[in-house]
């Protein structure tokens, strides 16, 4: 049984999923109303990821396509490589999933100095809790994003957020 809060990653990760899957390339790189391609998203969302989790928990090297300034928060919102995002999207994840998996309460109280460019977190100790839930909240904010462009801009239905709340009734 994996902990709550990496429940609550996972879960986000199908959420985006669901809420991107259909998508053609041409939607998935176009930036509608000036805003950021979807496939930018992706590719945004997944280096947080990999830079938080896989880079700085795990000691691993970043993956090349999501090693890129472009992708950071401030970036172009441009992406046109849809598939090639996904792809390696996938690759970031299951390089992530073992290690969430096997996180305890005790990892997760542990702390370690920010190592990012959030301005409020720079030279300040974090825990890994913290990371993960601002992993949660990061990706919970761009689903919603993305769900109502794709209804609102582009008329494409993409449900409502199931995931695990129905279990919570």
């Amino acid at each position: 049984m994996v902990h709550p809060i990496v429940g609550l990653v996972l879960d986000g990760w199908a959420e985006l999923d669901r809420v991107l899957e259909g998508l053609n390339t041409e939607d998935a790189t176009r930036q509608v109303d000036g805003g950021s391609a979807f496939a930018w998203t992706l590719g945004h969302m997944t280096n947080q990821l990999d830079t938080w989790i896989n880079v700085r928990q795990q000691h691993r090297q970043p993956h090349p396509l999501f090693d890129d300034a472009r992708l950071r928060f401030g970036g172009t919102g441009v992406a046109d490589n849809w598939d090639q995002i996904r792809s390696a999207a996938d690759e970031v994840r299951a390089a992530a999933r073992p290690y969430l998996e096997s996180l305890t309460e005790a990892d997760l109280a542990l702390e370690s100095p920010y190592a990012g460019t959030m301005a409020g977190l720079v030279g300040r100790n974090v825990t890994l809790r913290y990371l993960l839930l601002r992993i949660a909240a990061h990706t919970f904010f761009h689903i919603g994003d993305i769900a109502s462009v794709r209804s609102r801009r582009l008329g494409q239905s993409v449900g409502d957020y199931p995931g695990l709340l129905p279990a919570c009734l």
